[in-house]
């Protein structure tokens, strides 16, 4: 069965025809996304899915969001996309413009999704994924299925507190993992280091714009120390959390991707699993493992989601 998966995101809006039973892709249509608020959004998805399939052989879509997704299909809030800082009923407004079934999930849900079904998290009725780049997200697997909670709170491991009273968090909140794991943190965390005196090779990279991966590679490589020690905060900050719900939920698998752990790779999970912070009942608890970085993850991802919710 083939279903139209869409990946919403805060630059592009990606969509392709997805084989739910092979993760096969075909016909890929991509569009900006609009800045203009989310009404100009869904009549983007609403066009990038009539282009990939004019003839209206798919019924299903499925797409993923980058904000707090209720099971009815309605989005809190998008804040990577501008303009989006209300509720949405997704759901309905695509429905309404496509004629179609459609089902909205998560983002990382989505790619949870993928890397459970064709990827590195094949093989295990449990896991969680967690992807690290401009903040932390999570997916959470149990029995096969991907759960998302009451709320759409299920596997956001990046929000649970890791050092009580610490660093402000992107969403308010105090001490959360995201706050010293996630690039948005690290970065606000070296710029107060350097507005105090120090100096930090990393900001220097950066030169003004938004710090990315490859800066802190960059740096990393060049022994910066300001950047050595926030990445070895990073390290036990995602050790302590993925402890302890590996502990919790009794996991055997934890997939890691995003786009700092593709950028610093085995080496950068090697030191997540060597750490003397892992939580719970510690390493040995579950495995973890690289995500497999498929092709287009999100979108096969919400294809996914978009059938077994049709089920």
């Amino acid at each position: 069965m083939n279903v139209i998966g869409v990946d919403l995101g805060g630059t592009k809006i990606l969509a392709r025809s997805i084989d739910v039973t092979t993760g096969a892709a075909t016909t890929r249509v991509k569009k900006p996304t609009p800045k203009d608020g989310p009404k100009s959004v869904l009549d983007a998805v609403a066009e990038v899915v009539a282009e990939v399939d004019p003839s209206r052989d798919m019924p299903l879509v499925g797409i993923g969001v980058p904000g707090l997704v209720q099971r009815d299909g309605v989005v809190d809030r998008c804040p990577n996309i501008v303009g989006w800082e209300r509720s949405v009923d997704v759901r309905a407004g695509l429905e309404q413009r496509l004629d179609r079934e459609v089902h909205v999930a998560n983002d990382v849900n989505c790619g949870a999704l993928a890397e459970h079904r064709f990827g590195a998290g094949k093989g295990v009725d449990d896991m969680l994924a967690v992807f690290v780049g401009t903040g932390v997200g999570g997916g959470l697997i149990i029995d096969g299925r991907l759960r998302d909670g009451d709320r759409g709170l299920a596997g956001e491991i990046g929000h649970i507190t890791v050092k009580p009273g610490g660093r402000v968090c992107g969403c308010g909140g105090s001490g959360h993992l995201e706050a010293y794991a996630g690039r948005a943190g690290i970065q606000k965390e070296a710029l107060r280091r350097v507005e105090a005196g120090e100096q930090c090779v990393l900001v220097d990279l950066a030169s003004g714009s938004t710090i990315k991966s490859r800066h802190i590679e960059r740096a990393l490589q060049e022994e910066d120390p300001v950047t050595m020690e926030l990445m070895a905060q990073a390290v036990e900050a995602l050790a302590l959390g993925i402890g302890n719900l590996a502990t919790a939920l009794d996991l055997r698998r934890v997939v890691l991707g995003g786009g700092v752990v593709d950028k610093l790779g085995q080496p950068f999970v090697d030191q997540i699993t060597g750490s003397s912070a892992f939580g719970g009942f510690g390493a040995d608890t579950c495995e973890l493992r690289l995500a497999q970085r498929l092709d287009d993850a999100g979108v096969l991802g919400a294809a996914l989601f978009a059938a077994e919710a049709n089920d």
